[in-house]
């Protein structure tokens, strides 16, 4: 912890951001840190975590043994870090004595141990046979295929899966060799009609990737599916061509390090047809399952760098494949805790699959390039940027700064320009003595306006600025996880986007004021402006509260500006939203049976409703009634302006007593 306090940040010491900074950031870390590195409570039942020994097994019988059976050594990272985020959420909620036993199947040589695997399963299944295992957790998709692959397994135990997905093979008998070409198998399907099966499983899917070189090189005709040596690279590989789209127009082939050493996979690969498209499925181990060096891919294509390469798993985005369908990869320990303790609470179809789901990813630098438009990718396509690692490690660092400085000399403009019309003010009381009492008045309330701003914004801006500052410094430290960043950029890019709206409302009101804000008026659909705004709000909507719209007609044209009504009713409905924490928020027009020359608009809530007192002051400018809630109160004074500039009136129903109720009119 001192060595986090004494780190240098970038700027100078008695500098305000500085200041800031320094003082939000103790203040986290005194909060926060001791919650990480105080030792945890302990519970009043005996809960380990062990790498099985005889020993551990023997002295197992008093507890409650979870086992979990990892393809590879469960010292590395991923597999450790399941390991102990397992640990975590059993300590939460498991009340029993329990021990979590982790056993190794050492899954190394595909070639020369994958025949093995099966009875390696079968014999550590059979030494747990009498003791009191209440769950299985497979890590990886060799353990997953061998368990898979029994012939009896435990019938009130749920077996999950970790590392797994629904794509595998039936493991061979005996040693193979290099033309050993298996059938694809859903492991998932064939687990579950032999015993409760379940967890969080990756979906591979390669014929969207197909599609994808297709929609991006509608000339290829030959594609070649580059594997490795591994039970991924072949379970891959079947799946290839299970699922691949039959189309005579394409010739697709097999590239496979179990048959072939890398000089000569690079002949083949120089010697491709043109129209021919690379997809990358595996690469890690070769042909003597020796791992292959970092740059063995960009070795492999060197020979042919004009060879479009694609990826259906990740492998080889961000150096040498332009991007691919692939799955999002990520494991869950909550959920296969969860379902565990479901199961043994009765609920055994609680024990299921989870699937993660997949996205399309591309390598920037790639599509730059290759020339390829953002416009050709499939939508909400994954970009990443792999062309500097030092920027795109600071970019978000780089974007915060950036979004701070603006907003920083959008306020120096802001406070120059009040600070400028004080001073002419005053100039003027000096050189026109007949004008004294107006122009003093004036000053006043010069005065007033920016003392009214100053006290109502110093709040808002400061508690944003700060975590901007804080958390944009704090992401140049080398100590923090990815997912810390990630978390310390949402905080970033939250705080900034308040900022922005602040700003935004404070120059709203100004061009209001001065008349420069201009109207476009013309035919709308006022039914979809409605819809659009509930639509624009629904993510803020809590749960127990219902969002509901009456419309007046069925089909209606107003003639409007359909950007600033929109932003009265965005103002009405987000601050309904703040107020309500259950009931309904109902958004509502009617036409005026009296002269049908206008529209009347509700929103109305069941919030905590206003107090009669203070009615009077809801659309004066920073009227703010409650200042625990976010907001420079600006909203209804802007709404105010607004309306009056389309025509009509607004004003809050004083009736009304099971919430807030707000009315408009516009003309029709």
């Amino acid at each position: 912890m001192s060595q986090l306090l004494s780190r240098k940040i970038p700027f100078s010491s008695n500098s305000l951001p500085t200041i800031l900074f320094r003082w939000s950031a103790l203040l986290l870390l005194f909060i926060f840190l001791p919650y990480k590195f105080l030792p945890a409570q302990q519970d009043s039942v005996n809960h380990c975590l062990k790498y099985t020994s005889d020993t551990d097994i023997e002295n197992s019988s008093s507890a409650h043994v979870f086992l979990m059976i990892s393809s590879f050594n469960p010292d590395t990272k991923r597999t450790m870090d399941f390991i102990s985020d397992f640990e975590t959420e059993m300590k939460k909620s498991y009340k029993e004595n329990f021990m979590i036993l982790v056993e190794d199947l050492g899954a190394k040589n595909f070639n020369d141990e994958a025949h093995l695997w099966k009875d390696k399963i079968s014999k550590l299944l059979l030494l747990y046979q009498k003791k009191s295992v209440k769950a299985i957790i497979v890590i990886g998709q060799e353990a997953w295929s061998a368990i898979s692959s029994q012939e009896n397994l435990p019938q009130n135990v749920p077996i999950m899966g970790a590392f797994v997905s629904t794509n595998g093979i039936d493991l061979p008998e005996e040693k193979i060799g290099p033309d050993w070409d298996p059938e694809w198998v859903n492991m998932c399907r064939k687990l579950r009609s032999k015993a409760y099966a379940g967890g969080v499983v990756n979906v591979y899917v390669p014929y969207k990737t197909v599609e994808l070189i297709l929609s991006l090189y509608p000339d290829t005709k030959n594609i070649v599916l580059l594997t490795d040596n591994t039970y991924g690279g072949v379970s891959l590989k079947a799946l290839f061509k299970k699922n691949i789209p039959s189309m005579p127009s394409i010739n697709y082939s097999f590239l496979d390090s179990r048959e072939h050493y890398l000089p000569h996979m690079k002949e083949i690969v120089r010697d491709l047809p043109e129209n021919s498209a690379m997809i990358i499925a595996t690469w890690r181990v070769n042909k003597d399952g020796q791992y292959y060096l970092g740059n063995s891919l960009e070795e492999l294509l060197s020979e042919n760098p004009n060879l479009p390469v694609f990826s259906i798993s990740g492998a080889g985005i961000g150096s040498v494949a332009i991007g691919g369908f692939i799955p999002v990869y990520r494991t869950d320990a909550h959920t296969i805790v969860t379902q565990i303790k479901a199961f043994y609470r009765g609920d055994k179809d609680s024990v299921r699959f989870v699937a993660t789901g997949g996205l399309y990813q591309f390598d920037r630098k790639k599509l730059d390039n290759l020339a390829i438009k953002d416009y050709r990718l499939p939508p909400q396509s994954n970009i990443i940027n792999a062309t500097d690692p030092r920027i795109e490690k600071y970019k978000r660092y780089i974007y915060g700064i950036s979004g701070v400085t603006f907003i920083l000399i959008i306020l120096i403009i802001t406070f120059y320009i009040l600070y400028g019309r004080n001073k002419r003010l005053r100039k003027r009381l000096e050189e026109n003595s007949s004008l004294l009492k107006e122009a003093k008045e004036r000053a006043e309330e010069s005065d007033r306006l920016k003392s009214a701003f100053l006290a109502n914004m110093s709040h808002e801006i400061r508690t944003p600025l700060n975590a901007i500052v804080g958390f944009s410094n704090l992401l140049t430290e080398e100590e923090f996880s990815g997912q810390e960043r990630k978390d310390m950029s949402s905080v970033i890019t939250q705080n900034s986007k308040l900022l922005l709206t602040l700003i935004t409302d404070i120059l709203d009101f100004s061009g209001l004021e001065t008349g420069k804000l201009n109207f476009v008026f013309k035919e709308t659909d006022l039914n979809a402006i409605c819809e659009q705004v509930l639509a624009t709000i629904s993510h803020l909507r809590k749960d127990d509260v219902e969002y509901r719209f009456e419309p007046g007609m069925k089909d209606i044209i107003i003639r409007t500006d359909s950007h600033r009504l929109s932003q009265v009713l965005l103002n009405l409905l987000t601050n309904a939203n703040k107020f309500t924490d259950r009931g309904s928020i109902i958004l509502k027009y009617e036409v005026v049976t009296k002269d049908k020359s206008h529209l009347l608009f509700s929103v109305t809530d069941t919030g905590s409703g206003i107090p009669k007192e203070q009615h009077k002051l809801l659309f004066e400018r920073f009227g703010k009634l409650n200042n625990f809630k976010q907001g420079a109160g600006l909203g209804l004074a802007i709404s105010k302006q607004i309306i009056a500039r389309l025509g009509g009136k607004i004003w809050i129903d004083s009736d009304y007593t099971n919430g807030a109720r707000f009315f408009f009119t516009h003309p029709l």
